[in-house]
């Protein structure tokens, strides 16, 4: 399957679990900058999937990854159903 086919059909996947979970989402295409994806009340989503992604090895057992380059701003990595699990749980709060 060509790389293209490959991420388009992941930010379908990606967004259709959100709306599952009742987020208004519009598929960007560029057209809303450079994110993939815009989820209303979230902001917007960066698609990526690729053969080989070594941040699963840095998990090790644990539900939240942070990770952070030299000089750069830290980021989270958490799995998406874990994420939606803690949004939806602080909307019904």
């Amino acid at each position: 399957m060509n790389t293209k086919a490959k991420g388009t059909r992941f930010e379908r996947e990606v967004k259709k679990k959100f709306e599952n979970a009742g987020f208004e989402v519009v598929r960007s295409a560029a057209s809303l900058g450079k994110a993939d994806l815009y989820v209303e009340g979230i902001g917007s989503i960066q698609c990526k999937v690729r053969k080989k992604l070594s941040l699963y090895n840095l998990f090790d057992g644990a539900d939240v990854l942070v990770v952070k380059a030299d000089r750069k701003e830290p980021l989270v990595v958490i799995p998406l159903q874990k994420f939606l699990e803690i949004v939806l749980e602080k909307q019904n709060v």
